[in-house]
C-alpha cells in the first residue's frame, strides 16, 4: 500500500500552502487525493505522478 500524506506534508514538500491545495481540490486541479474518514490524504505515488506531469520540456 502507498504511504498517505497529509495536505500539510504535501504542501511542505512542494512549497505550497494547505489553502492552495484545498483550492486546487475544489477546482479539480493538483495531485489526486483520497478521503479517509472525512480527512484528505494524498498518495505518495499520486503526488509524484502529478509532479512529473508538471515538468516542462525545453526545446533545445
Amino acid at each position: 500500500m502507498d504511504e498517505l500524506l497529509t495536505a500539510q506534508e504535501v504542501g511542505d514538500a512542494l512549497g505550497l500552502s494547505t489553502g492552495t491545495l484545498a483550492n486546487w481540490r475544489s477546482l479539480e486541479m493538483g495531485p489526486g487525493f483520497v478521503k479517509v474518514g472525512g480527512r484528505v490524504r494524498y498518495r505518495v505515488s499520486s503526488v509524484n505522478d502529478w509532479v512529473a506531469e508538471q515538468e516542462r520540456k525545453v526545446a533545445g
